[in-house]
């Protein structure tokens, strides 16, 4: 191949890759049937959720940080279409914060919101789970358009129920599916006490909390120590029709949660304007690496 072949050739190339980036600048996105997912992540705030037993690559962390953790990274790995709202529980009541929004569109706005989920929303000192989970399901019902809950706790009840109880009034009627994530240790340390400001106070002392009577503690530490109460969330899970999982590892959790199972199918735009911008890259390296070399042979 002489010198003019080689040099039209490699004009040829810069054109058709000069092509491919306009064709990629003005593509317009494809609609796809893809699956995607609708949740409500509901953070427990009270003040277990501080206790920092959870360790993740490698580095301990509180609770409620590994949960918000792991939400991030779901946020990040959801595919366009999908949408997540937010909200938290603390003592009896779960208050959404911002109805399920579509990911892409609203990334940094989600992303914004993850970050500022913290205890001082908490508006009381108290922790039921199981009034928690009820709510939780009735707030995603009420959302509807089959919004999935994925609700992050420690299942630690404040105050303590009594032998026999559940602490989850009747769900009924809530055709909702999705998690109740475990988040926490096997080993039951000492709960931080925080202040209104998010202060560090100490901890929490056992004349300062409600205790079980001696007779139904069966060995189970005071409540001013808190570990992951994992029977007591797979009882809710039954009781509500929602799936168990413990955090982990997020990969797990986020491969769970991105589950087809818990997905529609629905037509969204994809952007697929990679595809030529990419073949347009492969090109300009042929011609700018590859082609000086075939010219000095």
């Amino acid at each position: 191949m002489n010198s003019t072949t080689l040099s039209r050739f490699g004009n040829s190339l810069s054109l058709l890759a000069s092509l491919l980036l306009l064709i990629a600048l003005f593509m317009p996105p494809i609609n796809r049937n893809v699956p995607v997912n609708r949740y409500l992540l509901v953070f427990d705030i009270s003040q277990s959720m501080n206790v920092e037993d959870v360790v993740l690559q490698g580095r301990s962390t509180s609770r409620l940080e590994a949960a918000l953790q792991a939400a991030t990274a779901l946020l990040q790995s959801l595919p366009c279409g999908s949408e997540i709202g937010l909200a938290i529980f603390a003592a009896t009541r779960t208050v959404t914060l911002m109805t399920p929004l579509e990911v892409c569109a609203h990334y940094n706005g989600l992303l914004t919101s993850l970050g500022a989920i913290d205890g001082r929303m908490r508006f009381k000192n108290a922790s039921s789970v199981g009034k928690g989970v009820h709510q939780s399901l009735r707030a995603a019902s009420t959302i509807g358009n089959h919004t999935a809950i994925a609700l992050f706790t420690d299942g630690h009840e404040a105050p303590p129920l009594r032998h026999g109880q559940t602490g989850m009034p009747k769900s009924e009627g809530h055709e909702v599916k999705g998690f109740l994530v475990g988040v926490g240790g096997d080993q039951a340390v000492r709960i931080p006490k925080v202040d209104n400001n998010g202060r560090h106070q100490g901890y929490w002392q056992a004349d300062e909390v409600t205790q079980l009577p001696i007779e139904e503690r069966n060995g189970r530490p005071g409540e001013e120590l808190s570990a992951l109460h994992e029977p007591h969330l797979r009882q809710l899970s039954q009781l509500s029709g929602l799936e168990y999982i413990r955090l982990n590892d997020i990969d797990t959790l986020v491969g769970r949660l991105s589950d087809n199972g818990f997905a529609s199918k629905q037509h969204t735009p994809v952007n697929m304007s990679w595809l030529p911008a990419a073949l347009a890259l492969l090109l300009l390296i042929l011609r700018f690496l590859t082609f000086p070399a075939l010219r000095r042979r």
